[in-house]
């Protein structure tokens, strides 16, 4: 669980950190063993994906929750640290979490993985980007990228559902309360006992659409093999 707020160089987010802890304790109080982190820098951002990484070899489900900045370039999704600067030419994709660095991390035979992203938040970061580095042929595109290989077999486990708060290509609502949209349906539904993800997430999408008048619509990517519940029946 990932939530950052507090940029120091581009515009900062409320809500970030609260929807981390929210969907964090949703996690705890049914059983899952939770590795939290709010306002990281590159260098904790590391330490935290690397630890959750190894906690989550021993594991059957691996839930990775993150909220904050998050772009897409050249069709890949980075994950946006609190301490990112904008240079030109200084190489942005390395100050950045890349997704399928934490999605090649959890492929193997036995988990099943469950990545969701309130990552896609109106910022200016897309042009900035596309300033940066231009002699490298970076194309920033608004709000993050649908997975290009989830559906081809790159996961060879159980399978991987991969969850956006909105649809590729476009930007979700920061929320005008303590918690965006996404994560307040997300956290009243992530614990529900008995409910299958692929509907509980069915549930957010349709609370989150009637929250923002239509302007938000969650989207799933699956590759499941079979019903995954959260919470126990």
């Amino acid at each position: 669980m990932i939530g950052n707020s507090a940029y120091t160089h581009v515009r900062p987010l409320p809500n970030p950190h609260n929807d981390a802890r929210s969907v964090a304790k949703s996690l705890r109080d049914i059983g899952f063993v939770v590795t939290e982190g709010t306002d990281l820098g590159r260098t904790a951002m590391q330490a935290t994906i690397r630890d959750f990484l190894r906690d989550a070899a021993r594991a059957q489900v691996a839930v990775v929750y993150y909220a904050g900045h998050g772009v897409q370039i050249d069709g890949r999704n980075y994950l946006v640290p609190i301490d990112i600067q904008f240079q030109s030419g200084s190489g942005m994709t390395d100050a950045m979490m890349d997704m399928d660095t934490i999605m090649a991390g959890l492929d193997d035979q036995v988990r099943t993985n469950i990545l969701i992203l309130d990552a896609c938040r109106n910022n200016p970061m897309a042009p900035k980007l596309a300033s940066a580095g231009p002699a490298r042929g970076i194309e920033a595109g608004s709000g993050l990228a649908a997975p290009a290989t989830l559906g081809a077999g790159a996961t060879l486990g159980a399978g991987t559902l991969i969850a956006f708060a909105t649809a590729p290509g476009q930007v979700a609502l920061d929320g005008e309360g303590a918690n965006s949209p996404f994560s307040a349906a997300l956290t009243r539904h992530i614990g529900t006992r008995g409910l299958e993800v692929q509907q509980m997430l069915t549930r957010v999408r349709a609370e989150v659409v009637a929250a923002t008048k239509g302007k938000q619509v969650p989207w799933s990517n699956s590759s499941l093999l079979g019903e995954v519940y959260l919470a126990e029946k």
